[in-house]
């Protein structure tokens, strides 16, 4: 089986925090300087959608690094829902919750309920993914 690349070389969160067994959070500083930024929207400047749905996606990948271990990633499979309320621009930072259940039917599939919030408090995103947990020595 081939990895794949993701977004690379996008740095889609700052910090992260995967001390909860259940529950990680990160923030992500956008910069106008980021060179990604330029195109998406000219004369409004906003942090794209998708690279939202990245950052939870880079923070759970962090969380199965912790929990897990090295050995395993996680997989996105499925967007379930997402919702995206308010605008993130240079200047906000991306403050990020997410909730990690395991699948009912499937062990190696999780369900990440995820809260995107700018530092003001305003919610920028909500939404539901699902993540394959897979061993890469298998």
């Amino acid at each position: 089986m081939m990895l794949r690349q993701f977004c690379a070389p996008l740095t889609a969160v700052d910090s992260v925090n995967t001390e909860s067994v259940s529950e990680v959070t990160a923030r992500k500083d956008i910069r106008a300087g980021d060179p990604y930024l330029s195109g998406h929207y000219p004369h409004f400047t906003i942090y794209p959608g998708i690279f939202i749905i990245e950052s939870v996606g880079q923070a759970v990948r962090a969380h199965v690094t912790r929990h897990h271990g090295a050995a395993y990633r996680a997989e996105l499979v499925e967007v379930s829902s997402v919702r995206f309320t308010a605008p993130l621009v240079p200047g906000n930072t991306l403050e990020l919750n997410a909730r990690l259940t395991p699948g009912e039917q499937d062990s190696d599939l999780f369900r990440v309920k995820a809260d995107a919030r700018r530092e003001d408090g305003a919610r920028c995103a909500q939404m539901t993914l699902t993540f394959r947990l897979e061993d890469r020595n298998a």
